[in-house]
């Protein structure tokens, strides 16, 4: 299967020339007097944002289409139990699962020789199913694919970061406000998740088959103290609340944007 190279792509974006003109009470962010500050900060920010990203020899699967390659390694299957095992398996915790999704990735893993329809069975009044395989080359794609993803970090484009970014719209009362709000729905989500691991480990599920689970309890765990910490630092009036970038640090931006280019 000839390899394809996914280079990334880099794109400055330029923010409006006009900081935020609300008029609501509380601490509004302060602008900085040089001129153009949108402008100048942009440059800087997404500098950092748009460095370049590691070169893939092969194009990486959806979460989906790599979750029915995996089942697939296991034993043959039909789609209908794809389906079933991904939800008992909690994959659909970490990946967007519908039938019709589902059906679509299977129809792209057989066109590209992946998978192969083996069988097809029935079941009194019931559909007629395939139940399909995995190939020799579709088993090469899902290790590349793993490897890859272990190994190489990938630019995401979390909305939380989108909401970070220009909180700053909002007075700091507000910001910090949804940020306890935020900490708090953290809180209930961690807990589903433990509740989770901990009955599957009673249960003998070995910590290796779990391994995703613990990550996310650790992610979302880490991400909770950083926005409790947040909110505590607005609220002491710790965290300056300034829009822009100083004069001084004009060379320091334009260095960072050369290095990104």
């Amino acid at each position: 299967m000839p390899s394809r190279t996914i280079r990334s792509t880099l794109v400055i974006v330029r923010w409006g020339s006009h900081g935020p003109s609300r008029s609501s009470t509380g601490r509004q962010p302060r602008r900085c007097s040089v001129a153009g500050t949108w402008q100048r900060i942009s440059g800087f920010v997404y500098s950092i944002w748009n460095m370049p990203q590691p070169q893939f020899e092969s194009e990486l699967l959806s979460p989906l289409a790599l979750s029915i390659l995996e089942l697939l390694d296991e034993e043959p299957m039909h789609p209908y139990e794809m389906a079933t095992k991904m939800r008992t398996r909690h994959h659909d915790e970490f990946i967007r699962l519908n039938f019709g999704t589902l059906y679509h990735s299977v129809e792209v893993l057989e066109r590209n020789g992946w998978i192969l329809p083996v069988e097809r069975e029935k079941e009194g009044k019931r559909p007629e199913r395939t139940i399909y395989k995995l190939t020799d080359s579709g088993r090469e794609v899902l290790t590349t694919t793993l490897g890859e993803l272990l190994r190489q970090p990938r630019k995401e484009y979390p909305h939380f970061a989108a909401g970070l970014m220009f909180m700053h719209h909002l007075t700091a009362e507000q910001a910090a406000a949804h940020l306890r709000e935020r900490a708090e729905m953290l809180d209930a989500i961690i807990g589903k998740f433990q509740a989770v691991l901990d009955e599957l480990l009673r249960q003998g599920v070995t910590r290796l088959a779990l391994i995703e689970v613990e990550h996310k309890i650790a992610m979302l765990d880490a991400e909770r103290e950083w926005v409790r910490g947040l909110e505590r630092e607005i609220n002491e009036g710790k965290l300056e609340w300034t829009v822009g970038i100083d004069s001084g640090h004009e060379a320091l931006r334009r260095n960072h944007g050369q290095r990104a280019h």
